[in-house]
């Protein structure tokens, strides 16, 4: 999870984002059985409007879980879309991430005010987390604050970060860029989360 700069919204947005999140929001208030599809705009789903600037902002890896990702990818929206609290921001710029597959199965719908954004003014990967490369596996930072930590374990539950795959994904993607000097550069394996040093 490395830190995000957030880039200037996407002119689809900036003309109809306003707009089509009070339509959501009315729709979902009305028939609260309503599926979330992407409105669309000029013959393509506003997903595929904006999915690239998302993209583009992490290099093309998961904002979670730092994955290169592969299809399919998704855009995460990071206070769900379906929350009747949330519903106002289904179309903003500020909520919406690039994800892989994985990470947005794992949270779903899912909230929790103490999850972690990658994009906070305040955000640095070893405030909160650290790596076991002898395991892959993602930790909460041992030397974080009992708050900071109790963050991360949301965060590395919600995201399914810990999972037995994701380890053995770093721990594949880590070998390969040990093994491949034309890899080896300052952020990292490709595909993998990057070692991080401090904030």
């Amino acid at each position: 999870m490395r830190k995000i700069i957030r880039t200037s919204k996407p002119v689809v947005l900036v003309e109809n984002g306003d707009r089509w999140n009070e339509q959501w929001k009315k729709l979902k208030t009305e028939k609260p059985s309503a599926p979330f599809n992407w409105y669309r705009h000029q013959g393509r789903s506003a997903r595929d409007w904006i999915r690239a600037d998302l993209a583009a902002m992490t290099q093309e890896h998961c904002a979670f879980c730092d994955r290169y990702t592969v299809e399919p990818d998704s855009v995460e929206h990071f206070r769900p879309k379906s929350d009747i609290r949330f519903l106002h921001l289904a179309y903003s710029w500020e909520n919406l991430f690039f994800c892989c597959g994985g990470c947005q199965k794992e949270k779903g719908e899912q909230w929790d005010d103490s999850l972690i954004n990658p994009e906070a003014n305040d955000y640095c990967f070893s405030r909160y987390f650290m790596f076991d490369w002898s395991t892959g596996e993602m930790l909460p930072n041992p030397k974080a604050s009992p708050n900071d930590r109790a963050r991360a374990e949301t965060t590395i539950r919600i995201y399914g970060l810990d999972t037995q795959t994701r380890g053995r994904f770093r721990l594949m993607a880590l070998r390969e860029w040990q093994r491949s000097p034309g890899m080896q550069n300052q952020d990292g394996p490709r595909g993998s989360l990057a070692p991080v040093s401090g904030c």
